[in-house]
C-alpha cells in the first residue's frame, strides 16, 4: 500500500516506528491494569469460556454488563484492523499478480474501473480466509497451525532481507544506496538486534507447547511451513521461472 502514499520513503518508516512506540506504551499500561485487577489468576486460567481475559474483567468489575462492554471495546480494534489487514493483503496479492508471481496472475491483476481497487484479488483473499476458518470445525490443532504459520512466516520474511542487508553492509557497504529515511549509526545495531530477535522466534515458534507431544498438542506450524515452501518451489519450477521478470510498475485495468 506504500504505492498509494505520498512521500512513502519517509512517511511509511516513520508511521511504522511511531505506531510501534505508541502501541507499546498503551499495551504496557493495559498490562499493568490487568495485573493489578486480575484477582484470582487460577480462576482466570481455568475459565469455562476458554478466554481468561473474560474472567479477569468480570472479577475486576463484578458486573456482567461491564464485562460485555469491556470485551466489546477490546474486540472493536480487532474488527477495524480486520479491514486494514484485508486491504493490505489484497494489495500484496495484487502486486504479486502484477509481477506474474501468482498462478492465474492475468486474472487477478485486473483493477476494477469503477471502484478503483483490485476487486478480484479482494475476493480471492476473502474466499481463502473464509475457507481456512472452516478448518477449526474439523481440527482446532490444524487451525492453530495455520495461525502459527502466519507469525512464523512473518518473522522469516523479515529475517531474509535483514540478513542480506547486514551481509552487504560488511562486504560492500558502498553498494547500498542511501535512502531518504535513515537511522544513521543506529541502523546496523538495530538490524543485528532484529536478526537475533527474528531468529529466536523462528526457531522456537514451531516447538510444541507441551511434552510428551500428542496429536492435539503437536505444533504443526513447521510441517505446514515446509509444505507451503515445497508448493512454492514447485510452482517456481513449473511456472514461475518462465514468467517472473522481476518487480514491475505496469498493471492492467478491466
Amino acid at each position: 500500500m506504500s504505492e498509494e502514499v505520498k512521500n512513502a520513503k519517509v512517511v511509511i518508516p516513520r508511521s511504522m516506528i511511531y505506531g510501534t512506540i505508541i502501541n507499546s506504551v498503551m499495551a504496557f499500561g493495559y498490562l499493568i491494569a490487568v495485573l493489578y485487577c486480575m484477582g484470582d489468576y487460577t480462576a482466570a486460567l481455568t475459565s469455562p469460556t476458554g478466554y481468561p481475559i473474560i474472567t479477569i474483567a468480570y472479577q475486576a468489575t463484578g458486573s456482567k454488563a461491564a464485562t460485555y462492554v469491556l470485551m466489546a471495546m477490546g474486540m472493536l480494534p480487532g474488527w477495524i484492523a480486520l479491514f486494514n489487514g484485508l486491504a493490505s493483503v489484497t494489495r500484496l496479492t495484487w502486486a504479486f499478480a502484477r509481477d506474474n508471481g501468482l498462478p492465474f496472475s492475468d486474472f487477478f491483476v485486473k483493477v476494477d474501473p469503477r471502484f478503483k481497487i483490485p476487486i478480484r484479488a479482494l475476493f480471492l483473499v476473502t474466499a481463502l480466509v473464509i475457507l481456512l476458518s472452516f478448518i477449526q470445525i474439523g481440527s482446532s490443532a490444524a487451525f492453530n497451525a495455520i495461525l502459527s504459520l502466519s507469525t512464523l512466516g512473518l518473522y522469516i520474511s523479515y529475517l531474509i532481507p535483514l540478513v542480506l542487508l547486514v551481509w552487504k553492509r560488511f562486504t560492500a557497504p558502498k553498494d547500498i544506496p542511501q535512502g531518504t529515511f535513515s537511522l544513521g549509526k543506529w541502523g546496523l545495531p538495530i538490524n543485528l538486534v532484529a536478526i537475533l530477535f527474528a531468529t529466536y522466534f523462528s526457531i522456537f515458534l514451531p516447538f510444541p507447547s507441551e511434552v510428551p507431544v500428542t496429536g492435539e498438542t503437536m505444533n504443526y506450524a513447521g510441517p505446514v511451513l515446509g509444505f507451503v515452501m515445497l508448493f512454492a518451489c514447485g510452482d517456481w519450477l513449473v511456472r514461475g521461472r518462465h514468467k517472473w521478470n522481476g518487480p514491475t510498475m505496469a498493471y492492467s485495468r478491466e
